[in-house]
């Protein structure tokens, strides 16, 4: 099949007009395949020929394989901050019940393999940081972010909100990655229980121990 642009003829196969102005779809299914595949092997031709489009339709629609990369990981932080945004409506102001309630469906399979993306991503940003440079603050900024807004919201002071939502994600990072290199999930949680528990009084907005922080 052929089209002609500006006198020239460029050939276009029947692949790669079904994705024609498509790019959502087509991310949807290149991050299913790489959260199958994983990262650290993967080339333009082998996720082309699993998904049905040429290379050209890749490079046409992302670029290069980092940028595939960089897109994949931005749409499983754009899935995290719908899912926080979602939780947080129904919590009445309680970060610590938005917390629970996303740790339970972060231990579903379909997370499990987000995690897993995520932590290789992680080892291999670590090696070449240069190569990675955009997911040090995608790793870190995109997870505190919406935790730290969601305190300001409630009137907790930008420091303090910066403190707790690095303690935060730092805590749910250590612990899921506890979980997912020994497939303990019953002591994990109990011991994230216990952190919630912990944090439950400092996270809440108006708890006592914040009002006697913010007394002069």
């Amino acid at each position: 099949m052929a089209r002609a642009t500006d006198g020239a003829t460029t050939a276009t196969d029947g692949r790669t007009l079904r994705w024609e102005h498509r790019k959502p779809e087509l991310l949807r299914a290149a991050t299913e395949y790489v959260l199958d595949a994983g990262i650290a092997d993967l080339t333009l031709r082998p996720l082309g020929a699993a998904i049905g489009v040429s290379n050209t339709t890749l490079i046409r629609h992302f670029g290069s394989k980092d940028d595939i990369i960089r897109d994949v990981c931005q749409e499983l932080h754009g899935q995290m901050l719908r899912a926080f945004d979602a939780y947080w409506s129904q919590s009445n102001g309680r970060p610590a019940d938005v917390l629970r309630a996303l740790w339970n469906i972060w231990l579903t399979p379909e997370y499990s393999r987000q995690f897993v993306f995520l932590f290789e991503l992680y080892g291999l940003a670590l090696r070449d940081p240069h190569r990675f440079e955009w997911f040090a603050d995608s790793v870190v900024h995109d997870w505190r972010a919406p935790l730290e807004t969601a305190l300001i919201t409630e009137r907790v002071d930008l420091s303090r909100a910066r403190q707790l939502s690095t303690l935060v994600v730092g805590l749910v990072r250590g612990l899921y990655l506890d979980m997912a290199a020994t497939n303990d999930v019953e002591r994990v949680s109990d011991a994230f229980e216990v952190a919630m528990s912990l944090l439950e009084s400092t996270l809440e907005p108006g708890s006592k121990r914040q009002e006697a922080a913010s007394r002069p």
